[in-house]
Formats: structure tokens, C-alpha cells, sequence
């Protein structure tokens, strides 16, 4: 019987350190920021090559099929086109991708020019999720982020022009003393642009980041009611404009096929590179961050290897697919985690996080699973956002 599969890639190289991206703190600058002429970069694609072949005879003799293709980071669109052309060939080369029915890359606009947008159609990338943030030139100073709003619209154009008609952009509101003008400028311009999908996040004072070392020492103050009316703002745009929130924080369609599959746990996932992470046959496997060097050694090694029924990957599976509107279905949890949703919500830590969310949010539970309702999912996780949840790196810190 063949099995559906996720095929993620990782690339973790940025042309900055963004301010508020909790991806990027275990890091270092100095191997965020590596060119294509540097052996650490040059020698990652060739690492990866080598994990890909050493794992795809498995995936294949277990009867996985590639359903859908991602390719992330860091920021995946800053490979040059010889690397983007290298890491495809290193996939197609042990997987057969004749099955893809959604394939996305993440960019940032100013590693995205319309030679590179030209390549990534002809290697069957149909999807692209631009990391736009905002439309305002002082907020992405301040944010740190490497590009302007107009380079930002230049490179949402020019994919529209490759061919791209399924284009993301994300968006963060409710930044420390952002005022809701600010927010609606934003969502406006981006509403005058070729997109049919936005993602929208709430503002995460996430730990370790630059934004949050400000907000510990008092430099920016928290609000989360602003916060709340920012992203409600945001989403009342957006649905006024004929694009539909169908989970917390997506509007628009066609659905992310990808997010999906991972937030809901439709289909197991192999995650290929330094800083990825698998779900397969009930084992979560991970690289860790910050260790391109140890990766680039052994390849073909994971960092963590533990059940997917462990505690805190059953905290995270919960909190990521309590964001849809389906929540969290039965079935599928126990399929992909080999234990039952109701032996998992009688743990001491997850029944404890589980009645911390009905504090905020109206949790609706029967015979199929777990869901909060619509109505409440943005104030719970807005109010959830100011508390640190178990994240995969715990579980690679503790394993």
C-alpha cells in the first residue's frame, strides 16, 4: 500500500538575522550568512545529496510516494540558481516527484529575481511563499529584515509573471507599539497585489530574538488586547476582500496543501538538511540548529530519534493543529503518533496546557477529536503567544 509523503528541504542560510525570527536565534550570523563560494555552504549541498540517498531507499521499500514538496529555511530562494538546480537534482535524483500536486518555495524579496522565478517553474515549483512582514520601510528597518516594500512588490510581480499563480505572502501585526494605521496600510497595499493566499501571524515575543531582549528590558511595551483588534483588523480586511480565514492566521485559497498535512498530521513528513525534522513511521527525527558543521560531517545521521508519542511533541502536534479549524483529529493523531488522543490527553503536561488554552478559548470535544471554535481561536492564541510552549528543540535538549 503506498503512503503519502511530505518532502521538506532545508536551507539554512539567511542574508540577515531578523529580529523577531525564533528560527534563526541558535544560529550563528557568521553561518546564517555563508555565500555560495564558501565551503560550509558549498559542502551543505553536497551533505544533503548524501542524506537524501542514504534515506530514500527506506522511504521507497516502505512504500512512500512524494505528495508534496517544500522547500524552506532560513530562506530557501537565496541558493543561487546552480544550487537550486544541484538540491533539486539531489531529490529527483533518489525520489520520484511525478506525484507532486503542490510544491512550494519560501523566498525573501531580495533574494528573488525573475531568472531564479524562471528556473523554479521549470523544476515544478507551483507555489511560492514570499516573507514580505510589512509595507512599511520603517518597520522593516527596525524589524531587520534585508529588503524594502518596493522590492518587496517587485518580487511578488515578477513571480505573478513566471507563472506563479499561487503566491503567499506573510505578513506579522501587532508589533510593540504598532498602532492599527499602521497595520491597515499594510494589508491594504498588499491587497493591490497578485496574491490569493495571505499569512498573517500575531506578533511572538519568541525567546532569544532581538525584538524580545527589547521587550525584557522595557524598551517596547506588550499589549495583547492591541494585539487582538491588530489581527482582527488584518483578518476583517482580508475577509472583506473575498479571502476567507480557513485556519488561524491563512486567508484565501487554494488551502496550503503543506501546512495542512503538517499542522494537522495528514500524512508523515521527511525533512532533509541541518535544522530539519521527520515524522515517519511514528519516530520524529531531527537535525539540530546552529550545527552546520556537525551536519555537514555526518550527513546521514539524526540528532533526535524518539517516539512521536513523547510529551512534548504531543503538546506541540496539539497546539499546532488546534490553529485549523478541523483541530485535532483522532484518527490521524494515533496513526501518526501511535498513541491513542485520549491516553494522550490524560498526561499530567498535556491535560494541564490543554485546560490553560479553555481558559482563553471554548474547546469543543467529541467523538472525532479536539477543535476550539472559530469564534475564540484568535483570542486563544493570541493570548497563548506571551507563553513559552514546548517547541522540537525541547525535545532535542532533553532527549
Amino acid at each position: 500500500m503506498t503512503k503519502p509523503l511530505l518532502v521538506y528541504a532545508n536551507v539554512p542560510f539567511c542574508n540577515s538575522k531578523c529580529h523577531f525570527c525564533d528560527w534563526v536565534v541558535q544560529v550563528p550570523t557568521r553561518e546564517l550568512r555563508l555565500t555560495p563560494e564558501t565551503p560550509g555552504r558549498t559542502r551543505y549541498l553536497d551533505a544533503v545529496a548524501e542524506q537524501v540517498a542514504a534515506h530514500a531507499p527506506g522511504l521507497r521499500a516502505d512504500g512512500y510516494e512524494p505528495r508534496i514538496v517544500y522547500w524552506g529555511g532560513g530562506t530557501a530562494s537565496i541558493l543561487d540558481i546552480d544550487e537550486i538546480r544541484r538540491l533539486h537534482g539531489a531529490i529527483t535524483a533518489e525520489l520520484d516527484l511525478s506525484g507532486v500536486v503542490e510544491a512550494t518555495i519560501e523566498g525573501s524579496p531580495e533574494s528573488l529575481s525573475r531568472a531564479k522565478l524562471d528556473v523554479l517553474r521549470s523544476l515544478g515549483f507551483n507555489r511560492i511563499s514570499i516573507g514580505v512582514q510589512s509595507f512599511a520601510d520603517d518597520r522593516l528597518r527596525m524589524i531587520g529584515r534585508s529588503h524594502s516594500a518596493d522590492e518587496a512588490v517587485r518580487a511578488v510581480g515578477e513571480a505573478a509573471e513566471a507563472g506563479f499563480d499561487n503566491i503567499n505572502i506573510d505578513l506579522i501585526v501587532g508589533f510593540p507599539d504598532e498602532d492599527l494605521a499602521e497595520v491597515e496600510d499594510t494589508v491594504r497595499r498588499a491587497l493591490t497585489l497578485p496574491v490569493n493566499h495571505f499569512s498573517v501571524y500575531p506578533y511572538r515575543a519568541s525567546p532569544g530574538t532581538v525584538l524580545r531582549k527589547q521587550v525584557d528590558r522595557g524598551n517596547t511595551s506588550l499589549n495583547v488586547e492591541r494585539q487582538l483588534r491588530a489581527y482582527r483588523l488584518a483578518a476583517d480586511l482580508l475577509t472583506g476582500a473575498g479571502h476567507p480565514e480557513y485556519a488561524m492566521s491563512y486567508f484565501g485559497g487554494p488551502h496550503c496543501l503543506s501546512d495542512e498535512a503538517y499542522y494537522q498530521l495528514k500524512m508523515d513528513w521527511i525533512g532533509f538538511g541541518a535544522g530539519a525534522n521527520s515524522l515517519v513511521r511514528q519516530r520524529y527525527l531531527a537535525t539540530t540548529k546552529g550545527r552546520l558543521a556537525r551536519f555537514n560531517d555526518n550527513p546521514t545521521a539524526f540528532d533526535v530519534d524518539v517516539p512521536a508519542g513523547s510529551d512534548n511533541l504531543v503538546k506541540h502536534f496539539l497546539a499546532q493543529a488546534l490553529t485549523t479549524r478541523e483541530g485535532v483529529d483522532a484518527r490521524l493523531f494515533q496513526e501518526r503518533t501511535g498513541v491513542s488522543l485520549r491516553r494522550a490527553c490524560e498526561r499530567p503536561d498535556v491535560h494541564a496546557y490543554l485546560e490553560r488554552m479553555a481558559k482563553y478559548g471554548d474547546l469543543v470535544v467529541d467523538g472525532t477529536g479536539i477543535r476550539l471554535t472559530p469564534e475564540t481561536m484568535a483570542r486563544t492564541y493570541v493570548a497563548l503567544s506571551w507563553i513559552d510552549l514546548p517547541t522540537p528543540e525541547v525535545i532535542a535538549d532533553t532527549a
